[in-house]
């Protein structure tokens, strides 16, 4: 604790760089690229030990630079099919200025990598040899790899990563992407790669949670009742973290959206500011998806507050519930209406948007009231911002492309709301129009039938249900029916003229608008001209017909898109809140940066708008470091690699690409060609013109700062006035849908408005409604919105084409890189300083290490003197890598120090040196006082200790005496149990032998009891049964004869009827009455005899009832006796049982013991042979393993000759290719060797004297001149021919205009020759004092005349433009002026420009002579013939790097 506590001071300065290691105490050091390693230990002993990681773009900080490009070196090397690949450094050459390479492919190589077209990983060249001079520092870029030695590492952020360049940032992106993890950090700039798939659990509410508990709601609250002393004592601290570099760093959050929606949250809640998250990347790399998860999660994140009572985060309805639903809402009707299929992207945003969320803010003071760390920001409305809808998308797509989701949904809609909209829907599918029939047939993904729900609901949040959905849904039907009209041509007095040749479709298609089908044929085909008070009639062809039809479809979506963005932004406006008490986090979606085979004006309108986002990227991230660095007085790094001045210049200059297209269009005969063409001469001195000549008439080519892009110009002109015929105009304003009608009818009163172009008008007044005109209008607007707040920046990466998830295209990928300007920005600030110190803090913190040195004397009295001598001392020997060469690790400006990367972290470890050392001499003072503490309180616990350990002894002996006498006792106790047990056993034999034998003789004779009562029972029984068996004999007996008798009489009865006839028979009265007597004495009888039966029966029941009860009873005494035998003869057999049983058991263990011995002397022999028979099994497995391996080598190696020989048979064929690269290579290198040569040579010019310059000069001002002579002979030529050619066009008669012309002339020329004299007066005076600086070598006075002179040229070339302008405009309406005017204005021009070449053009050329840069200076001349104010610029510019 002592030693850290130490040492602590010294280490929190830069321990935001690297670890600390608890155990051995190391810190690591980690930034940008360079790792410095202090290892501490308990003794004196101290390690410092310097490491730097060097590759492109890295600094090296080393006394003599060593090569690191040694045998087993991890390195990446550049690839023509993958960009980069990983190799091994097999061996350097002699010569060291090549390597012998093997490329070491990871085994997820086919996995993780998009397979190049041209080459595969099967035919891949392994083995290369490698120039270092083809690569920065002639060292190849090294591998960040894992610990296994293979695996590439994936760091969080790439500013972390120990080797820094453009391989290591395309292996970390990688790596992220193939372990699901999409984003990663480059410092606050979140790079977001496409995962093309759901990643579980990474945006789930626990998640969202997760960052806004760590990065707002964890935010301590500020203490209010601290004193000032100790709030000055925080800002000062907080002032030299800053100073040393300090930032915030986001350790354990792994970076996500999220992460930048809580910090734009927390800024706009803590410090009151705007906020704005710009999103970009090109199409398919998920803008769209990042800027809804951004949104979602702003939207929700003050119910995570942990205060929010739980019921109204888990309810639907609460403080802005309905608000932030609206503006979720808004999601799905963007995509559906504004959203389409491109041949790279499914869902892909075409139009740009920017979403302002808006936040009722709770002061920091009522906060702080309610006990809140961080103030509450309530979602109070949105506000949302269109640009450039791609409304030519309604008409024509490119293949395997579609038009927007809305039309596939509402045909994927059920039949019945389709009938609700119009019956022309039911059963139509894509193939039934024809705008819809030349995309896929199929309806799937966002365009399905399933999201049409959604899209109608989202339109029911806003308002759009009932009429106004069906107005919606009918306009675009509208849409529809337009592209199934089909034109044809009918000849008319030898004149084509369009008709309408579905005549179907145009009766539906009436009936849709409400207009009658002949109004929209005429104003389909026909033209209404009035020209001097007559109307004419113009019959269009069937082309110009088609091109109406489309314009009106195109202008009826946008209409509509319009109203819903209208109706959008009116559901989501705040209410009864001030829009000035709001603050914003506004988001950002735009078109990404785009480049097809064919890219037109929509492709310009969407390159114009990324340059200018990247304009804005610039200055925030590099601007004010250069400005700090020139106003500090400090070298300047190359800012022209990531500055796209000169693009927005070329764009939206005074004479750039805007002006150029808007001026054509407001003219009567402008033309897509004349544009180009004037384009590519008025800035044919642009470095960001591509002059190619090749290009056609219509085509032109711009170096954007992403790549350079051909543009094909045709109709550029139309698009850019986006006009639709006043006809057309007319015909949708009689629409019965209201919607069409009011737009339409607005539209027309807006044209109304629009003055006509004239002489008179103002060039804005005519240009304000041309679309480049009104976007660049709307993006001035944007970019003043974005520069009052606070920027964040997501860049995302689209890793592949086909959309394959886990895989990376690497020339895809870093293109994407290159143009987001990542790797330029490493590169930069790598260039830059990254740390810097006040010269106080520098002598306050460094001052006591001049006791190293014995000639540092630091008593100057000036800090600056000082700091810069103990700096110079201290970094002795040490210099560091730049763009211009090896230069010093830091750099002295006007009130700090800066230090180069590495600097500031070496000078620190040698502060730590020293306060190591007084650390140790501490430690072993208080080690010695505490160890002699120690042993105090030792002995003394010691004492204590053997009294408590005595008394434990003695009590232990008492114990064991006890246990003893306890144990004694237990025996005896034992013994005299078991005798008494025996004892017990023998009495308890002999009672039941007796009781036994006792019990026999009563049983005997109770047995013979039941023996002769059984015999009695059997007896009476027998008696009982003859009696009853008489009686029953006596009964059926006389049953029987009763029966015979029945039967004789029915015989009787049965004869007489026989003989006599059944009916006429007469029967003796008394015979039956005997009859009847007879069988009532019968029946008495039996009833009798049946009742003496009963009688009978219940006495036999009564006799078996006793009877069974005496034999139960006497079953009862012989089961119990036999009982009773039975148990006396178990227990005798029980008894004799268990001796027997102890005497066996006794043999049975003496026998086991035994065996026991012999199995275990068994089991030693037995183990003894499997290990031997083991050991022989394992030899024989070896060798059989030996021999496989050789035959496995000798088929790999055999293998390995037939693929060598493959390998040799394609590089053959390669050779030819090969060495022409070689040589021009090394022919580039001798161009750099001879123009290396040619500086020198020039650099001694500054030796020679004043009049040897000049001598030197006036051959290159007499060559410049007469090339100036040429190219004015060849405008005067130029200007003559048009003459010729469009004079037929002007008015030739009226010889006043052309005398009013040249007086024109005349005056613009002598105004400008006025304004031209007195500014080479003023560059004379400041060509002479600066050439008195060059001769004192004052810097900084050079500087200052440096700038004087670029604002004397600026001022100059603001007051030529007027002539400039009038010469264009000369040369574009050369009619408009006489043959005598252009003689004179010729003449004037000419005399002028001599004039100006003998003041202005010598001392500029003979000043950049003076600074050795006379190649430029001559060029500059010479590009400024044609014009002088361009001249003045690029010499000024070309002196001012030449002296910088």
């Amino acid at each position: 604790k002592l030693f850290r506590t130490a040492i602590k001071t010294s280490i929190t300065h830069y321990i935001h760089f690297g670890d600390i290691h608890k155990r051995t105490g190391q810190v690591s050091i980690n930034k940008a690229g360079y790792c410095h390693r202090i290892t501490m230990t308990n003794d004196s002993s101290y390690e410092s030990d310097l490491d730097s990681t060097l590759s492109e773009g890295q600094y090296s900080m080393y006394d003599e630079p060593k090569s690191r490009m040694v045998e087993g070196a991890t390195v990446y090397i550049r690839d023509q099919f993958y960009s980069w690949i990983p190799a091994t450094i097999e061996s350097p050459e002699d010569d060291k200025k090549t390597v012998k390479v093997k490329v070491s492919l990871p085994r997820d190589w086919e996995e993780q990598t998009v397979k190049s077209t041209l080459r595969g990983s099967q035919n891949m060249k392994m083995e290369r040899v490698v120039k270092l001079s083809d690569y920065k520092n002639d060292e190849l870029p090294l591998q960040n790899l894992e610990k296994d030695g293979v695996t590439a590492v994936g760091k969080n952020d790439i500013a972390d990563l120990e080797n820094l360049h453009e391989a290591a940032i395309l292996y970390n992106l990688k790596r992220r992407h193939a372990d699901s993890q999409p984003y990663t950090r480059v410092g606050d700039i979140l790079v977001a790669v496409n995962p093309f798939h759901w990643i579980d659990g990474l945006y789930s509410e626990e998640k969202q949670g997760f960052y806004a508990k760590n990065l707002i709601w964890s935010t301590q609250p500020t203490d209010p009742s601290s004193t000032p002393r100790r709030n000055s004592a925080l800002a000062t601290a907080a002032a030299e973290k800053k100073a040393l570099g300090y930032e915030y760093e986001k350790l354990g959050i792994d970076p996500h959206p999220y992460e930048t929606s809580s910090l734009a949250y927390l800024g706009l809640a803590l410090e009151g500011n705007d906020q704005t998250i710009l999103v970009t990347g090109e199409s398919g790399a998920g803008k769209t998806e990042t800027i809804k998860i951004v949104m979602n999660h702003l939207a929700t994140v003050e119910r995570s507050r942990p205060l929010w009572p739980e019921s109204d985060r888990k309810a639907t309805s609460g403080h802005g519930s309905e608000t932030i639903n609206k503006i979720l809402q808004a999601n799905p009707l963007f995509e559906a209406f504004g959203n389409a299929k491109t041949v790279r992207n499914d869902n892909s945003s075409r139009f740009g948007k920017f979403t302002q969320l808006q936040f009722d803010v709770e002061s920091v003071e009522d906060a702080a009231k309610e006990g809140r760390a961080v103030p509450s920001c309530h979602l109070a409305g949105s506000k949302c911002i269109t640009y450039l809808l791609e409304k030519s998308r309604v008409v024509s797509v490119a293949e395997g492309e579609r038009t927007f989701h809305i039309f596939y949904q509402m045909l994927g809609a059920p039949d019945d709301e389709k009938q609700k909209i119009w019956e022309g829907l039911m059963g139509s599918e894509t193939s039934d129009f024809s705008y819809l029939s030349k995309t896929s047939t199929s309806i799937d993904g966002l365009a399905g039938a399933e999201n049409w729900p959604d899209t109608v609901a989202a339109l029911s949040v806003f308002g759009v249900h009932g009429d106004a959905f069906l107005n919606v849904m009918r306009s675009l039907c509208v849409i529809l029916q337009l592209g199934n009209i089909s034109f044809d041509v009918e000849l008319h007095d030898g004149e084509e003229r369009a008709i309408i040749s579905s005549r179907e479709e145009l009766d539906k298609l009436s009936s849709l608008m409400g207009v009658p089908a002949a109004d929209i044929e005429t104003a389909l085909t026909m033209r209404f001209m009035n020209t001097r008070g007559e109307e004419f009639t113009i019959f269009l062809k069937e082309n110009e017909a088609r091109d109406g039809c489309d314009a009106l479809a195109k202008e009826i979506y946008a209409r509509v898109f319009d109203l819903l963005v209208t109706k959008c932004n009116e559901a989501t406006e705040p209410q009864g809140l001030p829009s000035d008490d709001l603050r914003t986090i506004s988001l950002l979606d735009i078109f990404g940066f785009e480049s097809f085979k064919v890219n037109k004006f929509e492709q310009l309108c969407i390159n114009y708008a990324n340059e200018r986002l990247q304009q804005k990227y610039v200055i925030d991230n590099f601007q004010a470091i250069k400005l700090e660095y020139e106003e500090e007085g400090v070298n300047v790094f190359d800012f022209s690699l990531i500055d796209n001045s000169e693009v927005m210049h070329l764009l939206e200059g005074k004479l750039g690409l805007i002006t150029q297209l808007n001026e054509e269009c407001i003219k009567k005969v402008g033309g897509d060609e004349n544009f180009v063409y004037k384009f590519k001469v008025v800035n044919s001195d642009s470095n960001r013109m591509i002059q190619d000549p090749l290009h056609r008439p219509y085509e032109f080519g711009i170096r954007h700062y992403a790549a350079p892009i051909k543009y094909d110009a045709r109709m550029f002109i139309e698009r850019n006035l986006d006009k639709i015929p006043t006809d057309l105009l007319k015909c949708a304003c009689q629409s019965t849908n209201p919607l069409i009608r009011e737009e339409f009818q607005q539209m027309s009163n807006k044209l109304l408005e629009v003055p006509k172009p004239g002489g008179l008008k103002k060039r804005s007044e005519a240009t304000k409604h041309l679309v480049l005109t009104k976007f660049k209008t709307q993006l001035t607007s944007l970019m003043s919105l974005i520069e009052k707040s606070r920027t964040r920046y997501i860049r995302c990466v689209k890793p592949n084409k086909g959309m394959k998830p886990r895989m990376i295209d690497h020339p895809h990928t870093v293109s994407q890189l290159e143009s987001a300007g990542l790797v330029t920005a490493i590169v930069i600030s790598r260039e830059s300083f990254p740390n810097r110190l006040t010269y106080e803090l520098v002598m306050e913190r460094f001052k006591f290490l001049t006791y190293k040195f014995d000639n540092c004397h630091l008593n100057s009295g000036d800090v600056k003197v000082d700091s810069n001598t103990l700096l110079s001392n201290l970094l002795s020997g040490i210099t560091a890598d730049s763009h211009l060469g090896r230069v010093a690790p830091f750099s002295c400006g006007k009130t700090n120090v800066y230090f180069r990367a590495g600097a500031l972290e070496m000078i620190e470890t040698i502060r730590q040196d020293y306060y190591a050392k007084s650390a140790i001499q501490i430690q072993a003072l208080i080690r010695s006082v505490q160890t002699r503490r120690r042993f105090r309180t030792l002995k003394r616990g010691m004492i204590r200790f053997q009294a408590e350990v005595r008394c434990w002894l003695v009590q232990a002996t008492f114990a064991r005496k006890v246990q003893s006498a306890v144990t004694i006792q237990c025996f005896i106790r034992k013994c005299l149990a078991t005798k008494e047990l025996l004892r017990r056993r023998k009495n308890h034999a002999s009672t039941v032998i007796q009781s036994r034998w006792r019990g026999m003789k009563p049983r005997v004779e109770f047995k013979a009891i039941c023996k002769a009562v059984l015999v009695l029972q059997c007896f009476v029984r027998v008696v009982l049964s003859k009696k009853a068996f008489a009686l029953k004999k006596k009964e059926r007996e006389e049953q029987t004869v009763m029966e015979r008798r029945i039967s004789i009489i029915h015989q009787t009865f049965d004869d007489a009827a026989t003989v006599q006839g059944a009916a006429a028979v007469s029967i003796d009265e008394g015979l039956i009455d005997e009859v009847e007597t007879m069988f009532a004495t019968l029946r008495k009888e039996i009833v009798e005899v049946r009742k003496k039966n009963a009688k009978l029966e219940k006495q036999l029941a009564e006799a078996e009832t006793t009877k069974q009860a005496i034999s139960i009873h006497s079953s009862s005494v012989d089961h119990a006796y036999s009982l009773l035998k039975t148990r006396n003869e178990q227990m005798v057999t029980t008894n004799m049982t268990l001796l027997d049983n102890i005497n066996h058991r006794r043999k049975e263990i003496e026998n086991l013991k035994t065996h026991l011995k012999t199995q275990e002397r068994a089991h030693e022999v037995k183990l003894q042979t499997l290990s031997e028979e083991f050991e022989m099994a394992l030899r024989q497995h070896e060798t059989e393993q030996c021999t496989m391996q050789r035959r496995i080598n000798a088929s790999a190696i055999l293998h390995q000759r037939e693929i060598q020989a493959l390998r040799e048979e394609a590089e053959r064929k390669q050779e030819e290719h090969y060495s022409e690269i070689s040589r021009l290579r090394e022919e580039v290198k001798g161009a750099k060797n001879s123009n290396q040569d040619y500086r020198r040579k020039l650099m001694g010019v500054l030796e020679t004297t004043q009049e040897s310059r000049r001598n030197v000069v006036a051959p290159s001002i007499n060559m410049i001149l007469s090339k100036k002579d040429d190219e004015i002979d060849e405008l005067r030529d130029e200007v003559a021919r048009l003459h010729q050619s469009r004079g037929s066009e002007g008015n030739g008669d009226n010889d006043e205009a052309r005398k009013e012309a040249a007086k024109s002339m005349k005056y613009i020329v002598k105004k400008n020759r006025e304004n031209r004299k007195s500014q080479v007066r003023q560059l004379s005076t400041l060509t002479s004092q600066l050439e008195e600086s060059l001769g004192s070598g004052d810097l900084s006075q050079m500087q200052k005349i440096i700038a004087s002179m670029n604002e004397t040229i600026k001022t100059g070339e603001m007051a030529n433009s007027k002539m400039d302008r009038e010469v264009v405009n000369m040369i574009d309406n050369p009619v408009l002026y006489s043959s005598e005017g252009i003689a004179n204005a010729d003449a004037a021009l000419v005399a002028e420009n001599k004039k100006l070449r003998r003041k202005s053009e010598i001392k500029v050329s003979f000043a950049c002579k003076k600074c050795g840069y006379e190649e430029n200076g001559r060029k500059g001349l010479e590009r400024g013939i044609s014009r002088p104010g361009m001249m003045r610029q690029s010499a000024g510019r070309s002196l001012g790097r030449t002296l910088s």
